[in-house]
């Protein structure tokens, strides 16, 4: 599986909906069984958006997140210099 990339745009319950994601992520991680490689990174560089990026491990595990929030497969490895690491 590739990275994938969720945005989450400006609006009124951008916040929230931000919340819901990595809190659905976490609990799609543990009940895993935490697996090693596992990462997720946000950038929160943009007032108008929060972007995450999940890695190959961590896109399997979240599919249904994925589908739910729009997530888009990379073309290629992600630039994570602007990223901060997301914890699991």
């Amino acid at each position: 599986m590739s990275w994938y990339c969720v945005i989450i745009i400006d609006g009124e319950r951008r916040d929230a909906c931000a919340v819901a994601f990595v809190s659905a992520l976490r609990l799609a991680w543990r009940s895993a069984g935490q697996p090693h490689g596992a990462a997720a990174f946000i950038n929160r560089g943009s007032a108008s958006r929060f972007t995450f990026l999940l890695s190959p491990e961590a896109a399997t595990l979240a599919g249904e997140l994925l589908r739910r929030y729009d997530g888009l497969a990379c073309a290629q490895a992600p630039n994570l210099s602007r990223y901060a690491p997301l914890r699991l």
